[in-house]
């Protein structure tokens, strides 16, 4: 199997839920805010850990003793700033790692929240005043140390097997269950020129070989600064790409079973010059990335961006016998408002966000029917969903099954109460309804008993659809005993226990639709 596709197929399992047709890049106006955290030099990196943002910059002091210290003193630091549920930046900064980072550059980092690894990028590169320690502004040894959350300790976990002094291994973006880890090198034998991107999968806690994610990823030029989103979308930085706009443009790919997309330009984040290193906030209103653009504070600047999306519903109402569209069918939804269906059966509406609804149909002569869905966890985009109905007739009558009783008793049991459950929804989804709901037995034992038995059957199912908030006068118990056999098996008559079974049936029959 291509190396590149069984990646994508272990990948697959962690994507979540139910999606929207469009992604939700593609359904949201990206808007650019200046963040207040950048400094004179570069700031890079930005990656979400927990409740806060983790970045890579100098400190103040390094920055006013830059031109008096020693080169090999100055190092960029790892540092951090609360953010609120939003993702919002919410207090002042901080430095991490110090102990770790000591004699390092430090960042960017990936963390992973299933494991409580934190994925490390450090260089031991020894002129620091090169702004912004990137690969491509010059050839940098990198390399990725892993660090594990002890409480309020990161302590050592171990490195990546890739580690070398002849080449850079960094950039690391982890997995949602930390199984998968892509990351940037520039080793020469199984590159295609500049850096490109790689991954590793993790078995029985042992890293597999490095593999390159091919040349829809990777290009002559450089891909870098990688970062995996919800296990579905791959986003990264390249300079190699044709048609980009400028130097480094951020694109991404979505996951698909049958491996990556052609990755498309975030043409709305990019400029002219370098921009990179996006990441985005779980609930996908907030991220923050990096750019060389002009009118920021100093060499690379860390921006955020806000995702502003919509969320909208295609509602299709089919005939269940033909499969045929039903035009200017009316459906009634959940947040009190009532549409009609086009020529082509479809409505669609907006909807909010974080929200769930219920959309039943309402069309004469026919069997109602609902169907539930929500905009909870899903990305911005259009929801697409299905209504189909029955045509029906006063006096058709509908098999109930799944309705079962033990010998000689009439409570409901808890499968024939998940079967009841359909009925109350059709009572519910069709409120003119008056509905006869009739108990039949085989001819085993006499009239009488049959009978009697049948009606305290049907008066039991009863009991339970009224006490579903069912009422009363929309529905009567009928037993009719063995009076309405289906086969041949009346008295006298031998036949297979699945014949008697065909007999003892629970049915309901339409009385009333308006």
């Amino acid at each position: 199997m291509n190396r590149v596709l069984f990646f994508i197929l272990f990948l697959l399992p962690l994507l979540s839920g139910a999606q929207t047709e469009k992604n939700f890049l593609e359904n949201t106006i990206k808007t650019l805010e200046k963040t207040g955290i950048n400094t004179p030099m570069s700031d890079f990196g930005p990656v979400f850990v927990e409740n806060e943002l983790w970045f890579s910059s100098y400190s103040e002091e390094e920055m006013i003793n830059s031109g008096k210290r020693k080169k090999e003193d100055s190092f960029y630091k790892l540092f951090t700033l609360p953010i609120d549920h939003k993702g919002n930046i919410s207090g002042e900064k901080n430095i991490k790692l110090e102990d770790v980072r000591a004699g390092y550059h430090v960042g960017p980092v990936s963390y992973c929240q299933a494991t409580g690894e934190l994925f490390v990028t450090l260089s031991n590169f020894e002129n620091p005043l090169i702004q912004n320690v990137v690969f491509q502004k010059a050839n940098i040894p990198l390399k990725i140390i892993i660090l594990k959350n002890s409480g309020n300790n990161w302590i050592p976990a171990g490195e990546l097997p890739f580690n070398s002094s002849t080449f850079s291994v960094g950039h690391p973006a982890i997995s949602v269950t930390g199984d998968t880890l892509i990351f940037a090198s520039d080793m020469p034998e199984k590159g295609k020129g500049g850096t490109d991107l790689y991954m590793t999968v993790r078995k029985n806690g042992k890293w597999g070989e490095m593999i390159n994610l091919g040349d829809k990823i990777n290009t002559a030029g450089n891909e870098m600064f990688p970062y995996l989103h919800k296990g579905k979308f791959l986003f990264f930085a390249s300079d190699g790409i044709t048609g980009g706009l400028g130097e480094l443009d951020i694109y991404y790919t979505e996951l698909k079973s049958n491996g990556f997309d052609n990755p498309k330009n975030l043409k709305e984040l990019n400029s002219p010059a370098d921009d990179f290193g996006l990441v985005i906030h779980a609930n996908e209103e907030v991220g923050y990335f990096v750019s060389q653009r002009s009118g920021g504070a100093g060499d690379d600047d860390i921006y955020k961006v806000l995702f502003e999306g919509t969320f909208d519903l295609e509602l299709l109402v089919l005939d269940k016998k033909s499969s045929e569209p039903i035009a200017n069918a009316k459906v009634n939804f959940s947040n009190n408002t009532t549409l009609f269906t086009d020529n082509e059966g479809v409505i669609k509406m907006e909807l909010k966000k974080e929200t769930d609804y219920t959309a039943t149909s309402d069309v004469q002569g026919y069997m109602n029917e609902s169907v539930s869905f929500t905009t909870g966890n899903l990305p911005f985009g259009t929801l697409k969903e299905v209504i189909q109905i029955e045509k029906v007739e006063v006096g058709q009558k509908f098999v109930m099954e799944n309705i079962y009783y033990d010998f000689d008793k009439w409570e409901i049991s808890p499968e024939s109460e998940a079967e009841l459950n359909k009925l109350v929804k059709v009572m519910k989804d069709n409120p003119s309804w008056k509905v006869e709901l009739g108990s039949h037995t085989d001819s085993r034992g006499t009239h009488d008993y049959n009978e009697t038995l049948s009606q305290k059957r049907s008066d039991s199912a009863i009991n339970y659809i009224v006490s579903q908030g069912i009422s009363k006068n929309r529905i009567t118990a009928k037993g009719y005993g063995e009076t309405q056999l289906v086969n041949e098996c009346k008295d006298g008559v031998s036949c297979t226990e699945e014949q008697h079974q065909q007999n003892r049936r629970t049915e309901f029959t339409i009385l009333e639709m308006d």
